[in-house]
């Protein structure tokens, strides 16, 4: 039976008037109950339809859009300046807005396969290094509470590569510190397991150690009434530990992601294992966007297996 209150929450014409303004809510709404994007990407699909989709094709009937639609829309977008990755994420967006009319309102509209999404450059990964780590955790001044806190959540994301999201929503009670694991439930409401160092439960346990309240919430603020840390918080935190530490990078949440996969990456791990270490659905995101190039590595790859001299075995000569 369909969902009676879903089906209330939700009212469209016929398909065959249907324009996309009067598509968004629906799509949006499909986007968060059923794909269970993040807040953030929720966030961004609307404002791409605010800033652009509307603008160009609010009051178009979904069935009337055409490519040439769409070469008008990459065209403004040239002559507006904007970045090849901002027209990505526009169209990238219009594309699964298509997407969804197509298969969930079955609308035979434009197919969205036709819309080839402009080439972006591969962006330079930043990560950070084992001396600027260390730097980082001399830096700290751990005699605080705050310290200790900050010490805590430096390396509670070092040690298993968690989203800021992720590492926030935890408690006291979702590390099991006998395993020196938690399970949590990450981007699209994907569960996976994560784990955790002995530095990373070290400082977690002082931390605790060192909190009067009783609130359930891993990382709070202080005082009377303490609440839940709020990510807001977190890049002024960290970025003032990277100042003091000497760094010149700008250290944040997903930096430390960054030098997550990329340690592992360089120490040997598998691509895939670090796919699932990350909670990423699709391998090429933790390829381009999460691991950062280390000449060393490259260059002790070149030394320890390019051989020119070495007898070749029977597959390689095509025997």
């Amino acid at each position: 039976m369909p969902n009676k209150d879903l089906q209330n929450s939700i009212t469209l014409p016929d398909a065959a008037g249907l324009r996309v303004s009067d598509a968004l809510d629906a799509f949006l709404l499909y986007g968060r109950v059923e794909k269970h994007y993040s807040v953030e990407t929720q966030v961004k699909m609307k404002e791409a339809f605010q800033s652009w989709l509307l603008r160009d094709f609010g009051l178009c009937e979904i069935t009337s859009i055409k490519p040439m639609h769409v070469l008008a829309l990459r065209q403004a977008m040239t002559a507006k300046g904007l970045s090849i990755s901002r027209q990505y994420s526009l169209l990238m967006v219009l594309k699964l807005f298509l997407k969804f009319c197509r298969n969930t309102l079955e609308i035979n509209c434009l197919d969205p396969a036709t819309i080839t999404l402009p080439r972006r450059r591969a962006p330079q990964v930043e990560y950070l290094t084992n001396v600027e780590i260390q730097a980082i955790r001399e830096n700290i001044d751990t005699f605080p509470t705050s310290g200790a806190r900050l010490r805590a959540l430096f390396e509670t994301l070092l040690s298993t590569g968690m989203r800021i999201s992720e590492v926030l929503s935890l408690n006291r009670d979702s590390i099991d510190f006998e395993r020196k694991e938690a399970i949590i439930v990450g981007k699209g409401g994907k569960t996976r397991n994560v784990f955790f160092s002995e530095d990373a439960l070290l400082w977690i346990r002082r931390y605790l150690g060192r909190r009067q309240d009783s609130d359930p919430a891993l990382f709070v603020t202080y005082g009377k009434n303490p609440n839940r840390l709020s990510r807001g918080d977190i890049p002024r935190f960290l970025k003032a530990a990277g100042k003091v530490a000497g760094l010149n990078k700008r250290v944040t949440p997903h930096l430390l992601r960054h030098t997550f996969c990329t340690n592992l990456r360089n120490n040997g791990a598998d691509i895939s294992l670090i796919r699932e270490l990350a909670g990423h659905q699709d391998i090429q995101t933790t390829v381009r966007y999460y691991l950062g190039t280390d000449k060393q590595v490259l260059k002790d790859a070149v030394a320890k297996y390019l051989n020119y001299s070495a007898p070749e075995s029977a597959s390689s000569t095509g025997s």
